[in-house]
């Protein structure tokens, strides 16, 4: 695998992750400027090239070729299962598949998909595909082309969210009779992603995000949302556990109790073995303990699934940034 540098643009923290023939060599997860990304959109392609340009730049980033992280905000992801059918009859269906799903014309869309599994009858005939299949609007990969080009990238590959973890479960060397929830503590949303033997199964977002600690503190300290920011990463007079913080911690907590027990009762038999942290707020040991204390499932970060790292900082920083690393898997 070519040196490739993973980018997964979150609301307030670029995340990007370099590796080389499935090594972590670097890792950076960088405060966007403020107003760059709203409600998930990226406002300027234009700014945001001129940003990952300086980014490039200021941190000598070899690596050329960029494989990108969709969010569910640009891609829509789902699995089904359909009859057997070769590529060409996939590639004609697909975009029936999702004509309840996206806006306008069909042919507005790039689609793909990923086969996880082949059913076959008692002989051995393939009966039934179960798929991973993706549809994401052209005009979007056209701006984020151009917006790469503008900042000396070159993009080689878009990855929906999803299948970034299902990378890290394929390198880690994941059992495949697992079951995992990933918990992605992003600032302007929080989601669960269930998993049952490496394949996906569904999403569970809360309409909060991460965002609302920083409030907290801004609050608390009568600062703007930057300076608060850095209060909280550094833990700024014990600021991660003013009451305010630890509400919002209780209240993901109860989220993340009520979608595994649902998970668990409709799964049909599925089991989740661990809940894995991903995202800027993983690093909040306030946060964490909370969820370990509310959970009966052991509570961890990422790093379970993670290649080699080229050293102890990118292998501190790479469950942060862990959508971003899965990507640079592809």
């Amino acid at each position: 695998m070519k040196k490739t540098v993973g980018i997964d643009i979150g609301g307030r923290t670029l995340h990007a992750a370099v590796c080389d023939r499935g090594r972590i060599r670097r890792v950076l997860n960088v405060e966007l400027p403020e107003g760059l990304v709203r409600d998930g959109r990226i406002v300027s392609y234009q700014a945001m090239g001129d940003f990952l340009k300086e980014l490039r730049r200021a941190q000598r980033l070899g690596a050329r070729r960029v494989s990108l992280v969709l969010s569910g905000a640009e891609c829509y992801c789902r699995r089904f299962t359909t009859a057997y059918m070769t590529h060409e009859q996939l590639s004609f269906n697909l975009p029936y598949e999702f004509r309840d799903f996206v806006a306008g014309d069909k042919d507005e869309y790039f689609y793909d998909y990923a086969v996880i599994e082949t059913k076959t009858d008692g002989d051995g005939t393939p009966r039934e595909l179960d798929l991973m299949a993706a549809a994401v609007k052209k005009s979007l990969m056209a701006d984020y082309d151009h917006m790469f080009r503008r900042a000396g990238f070159k993009l080689s590959a878009a990855v929906p969210v999803e299948m970034t973890y299902i990378n890290l479960f394929r390198a880690g060397g994941d059992d495949a009779a697992h079951g995992h929830c990933i918990l992605d503590l992003g600032h302007t949303a929080v989601r669960l992603y269930m998993y049952n033997g490496g394949a996906y199964e569904n999403i569970r977002a809360m309409d909060f995000g991460c965002d609302a600690l920083i409030d907290a503190v801004a609050d608390e300290f009568n600062v703007d949302a930057h300076l608060a920011a850095s209060y909280l990463e550094a833990d700024y007079n014990d600021c991660t556990r003013l009451p305010r913080c630890m509400d919002i911690y209780n209240a993901v907590a109860v989220e993340v109790t009520k979608a595994v027990n649902f998970y668990r009762f409709n799964s049909g038999g599925g089991e989740l073995n661990h809940v894995h942290l991903g995202g800027g707020a993983c690093r909040n040991r306030a946060l964490v303990e909370t969820l370990r204390g509310a959970l009966s499932l052991p509570v961890e970060d990422m790093s379970e699934f993670m290649p080699a790292a080229a050293n102890e900082e990118a292998a501190l920083e790479a469950s942060a940034a862990s959508a971003a690393v899965g990507a640079a898997l592809q």
